[in-house]
Order: C-alpha cells, then sequence, then structure tokens
C-alpha cells in the first residue's frame, strides 16, 4: 500500500512540473504584435469624412477606393518590414532588461503587459480644428519598449 503512495505522490509532482513548465514557456515566449486593424483606423477616419464634409456619392466612391488601395499597400508595406520592427523591438526590451534589478524586471513585465495609456496633459490639436485647440506643445520622445 505504501508504494502506490509514493507512486501518486511522483505522478502528481510530475504532473505539476510539466503544467507549471508548460505554463512558463507559453507566458515567456514573446507574441508578435500586429498593426491595428484598417477597420480601427481608415475606416473610422473615413466614416468622419462623409460625416463632417457631407460628401457626394461620386466623392465618397472615390475616396473609398483610395482607402481600399491603401489598405492593400499597407498590408504589403507590414509584411515586408513588420518582422524587422519585432524584432528590433525584442532586441530593445532585452537590452533594457540586462540593465536592470531582478525586481525591476519583475516591474517592467508587468508594465509591458498592461495596455498602454494616454500621456496626461493637453493634447495636440488635429488638422481641421478650430483656433482655440492650437496649442503648440514640445515634441515629446516616448520609444516604447
Amino acid at each position: 500500500m505504501k508504494i502506490w503512495k509514493v507512486i501518486l505522490a511522483t505522478i502528481v509532482i510530475f504532473a505539476a512540473g510539466a503544467f507549471a513548465g508548460g505554463m512558463l514557456v507559453k507566458l515567456s515566449r514573446p507574441k508578435p504584435e500586429t498593426p491595428p486593424p484598417q477597420f480601427l483606423t481608415q475606416q473610422f477616419f473615413k466614416e468622419r469624412l462623409k460625416k463632417e464634409l457631407h460628401l457626394t456619392a461620386d466623392q465618397t466612391n472615390r475616396i473609398d477606393k483610395i482607402f481600399a488601395d491603401s489598405g492593400a499597400n499597407m498590408k504589403i508595406l507590414w509584411d515586408l518590414i513588420g518582422p524587422e520592427v519585432e524584432a528590433e523591438k525584442r532586441e530593445v526590451r532585452d537590452k533594457i532588461r540586462k540593465e536592470l534589478t531582478a525586481e525591476q524586471r519583475e516591474k517592467v513585465e508587468q508594465l509591458l503587459k498592461q495596455a498602454p495609456h494616454r500621456p496626461e496633459g493637453p493634447r495636440r490639436p488635429r488638422s481641421g480644428t478650430n483656433s482655440t485647440n492650437s496649442v503648440k506643445l514640445a515634441p515629446t520622445n516616448n520609444a516604447a519598449l
């Protein structure tokens, strides 16, 4: 009877170790970042153009074609440079991690898991806004880790 307890305990410990190892590998593997989907950027801008500029049907059709062509070109460009951009970002993160203490590395990992947030303070005016919002801001260097 005692041998079965040892065998069962060994199996449980092995299974727990395998599970923990699998989770560690899954969590430590960098996930490739992709550009925002087209519908989140160009589609939003296109709808705003239609709404705010009161485009004619002919203008709408031509602008739709411009956005469609641009989307195809952007996909080609991202396919070409996307892997290099991701490799550079990983290299920068690795170099930064080597400069940090273990405690700082833990904090950086938590920061990287959080969604990026918009910095506080006045926002830059968009083109086409009224002149009351036109505040000149100093350029910032917010390079992502």
